[in-house]
């Protein structure tokens, strides 16, 4: 099935926090971005408050899953013609610095298939001078784009907001009860100029998609902009009573290079040629799986498929080898707002965990590849209609900053 992608900037007028977890602690922190289930949430409340719950458009959208909501990740740039880049999990840079020392960062996919443990001493420190710290994991950052050679980190900031609970009763304040939000600000504090953090106050964006199957794309997104259109605003997260994830939907544009489907080909030889000399690299092909995403898959048994995951789960040939892998799982909790419940706990695999892959050579790479490319453009497994279950086949940043 072909796909239409919209690409939607949202501008945050107000802190934003969207939890972690589920709020049973005193401390509750936020994600730094927007998962795909809470901005579809906010615009499933503003169908049902303009509509209702029986239209044949809300029925479409919402309840058939014919248009899906990526992850809407951080930006400092509302135009930029690069969506952000989440870092995977075999991304690391200086320990000390993070990103702020951009040359130090490192991608360890590939050296972790063939280098032995003694070959990177020296590249295992940060170069940049008078600083000489080790590299450390850099999972869960952003990057505005992989362009060379001065690609920008994404800057954003945190605050902490204190709160005491109120008595339904009295109104007055209740004894010993005391919680906070972490958030997002709706500005950036540090702004990156001519490579050097200076402070600054500047919007944060978020960025998107929308997509939706190419025959009914049209009038799918014709139905959405009745209801949802430009400079429309959006309440995401939590604490919206007390002031907190009011949005304004800055730009919306169609963008159908979204999944850059024209330059599979060039990604995979790119891939590939960092090989060139290793072993076995004469009778395999090499190809990585990145999860842009969460993804939430079950074994026939029904149980989550985490740390064993392995190329048949993926409906991959069992001629494919699980060559390494930097995995972590995670726990999506969430609120359905329409029947005022929480949703089920989902255990998934983390968005940023990485496979690396072999195939024979003598495998027909013409059917593997087509299998590879239906996979980064349809997603897989469970709740791909809020954002769950985006790959990347050979991402550019594993052969952009690998370790030579």
């Amino acid at each position: 099935m072909k796909w239409c992608f919209r690409k939607v900037i949202l501008r945050p007028e107000s802190g934003v926090a969207v939890h972690k977890t589920r709020a049973s602690s005193q401390f509750t922190p936020t994600l730094d971005y927007l998962p795909g289930s809470t901005v579809r949430g906010a615009y499933a409340q503003l169908f049902i408050n303009k509509r209702s719950v029986k239209d044949e458009a809300f029925q479409q959208i919402f309840v058939e899953e014919k248009v899906r909501f990526s992850d809407f990740l951080p930006s400092n740039i509302e135009n930029s013609t690069h969506p952000p880049v989440l870092l995977p999990m075999s991304a690391s840079a200086c320990k000390r610095e993070k990103l702020k020392h951009l040359d130090s960062l490192r991608d360890r996919l590939i050296s972790q298939y063939s280098a032995s443990r003694d070959s990177h001493k020296e590249q295992d420190k940060c170069p940049i001078e008078d600083c000489g710290e080790p590299l450390d994991r850099m999972e869960g950052k952003y990057l505005q784009s992989l362009e060379k050679p001065e690609p920008e980190a994404v800057e954003y900031s945190k605050q902490l907001r204190m709160h005491v609970g109120i008595s339904r009763a009295t109104g007055s304040t209740i004894h010993a009860l005391l919680f906070s939000h972490q958030l997002l600000s709706k500005k950036i504090k540090w702004v990156r100029e001519n490579g050097i953090l200076e402070l600054a106050q500047k919007d944060l964006f978020f960025v998107g998609t929308l997509a939706a199957p190419e025959s009914e794309a049209e009038a799918l997104f014709a139905a959405i902009d009745q209801v949802v259109s430009q400079r429309e605003h959006l309440s995401i997260g939590a604490s919206k009573t007390r002031g907190l994830g009011e949005f304004v939907i800055q730009r919306m544009e169609i963008n159908n290079d979204n999944h850059h489907a024209d330059d599979f080909e060039a990604r995979w030889k790119a891939f590939n040629v960092k090989f060139a000399g290793k072993a076995d690299s004469a009778e395999k092909c090499f190809f990585s799986l990145t999860l842009l995403s969460n993804l939430a898959l079950r074994d026939k048994m029904g149980k989550p498929v985490l740390d064993e995951i392995q190329p048949k789960h993926l409906n991959l040939p069992q001629e494919c080898k699980l060559e390494a892998a930097f995995l972590n799982r995670t726990i999506v909790s969430g609120w359905n707002a329409a029947q005022g419940l929480p949703k089920p706990d989902t255990v998934a695999l983390a968005r940023g965990s990485v496979l690396l892959l072999s195939a024979p050579k003598q495998v027909e790479q013409t059917h593997l590849k087509e299998k590879l490319m239906q996979l980064e453009h349809e997603g897989f497994g469970e709740r791909r209609a809020e954002g769950f279950g985006a790959i990347a086949v050979c991402h550019p940043f594993h052969t952009n900053f690998a370790k030579e």
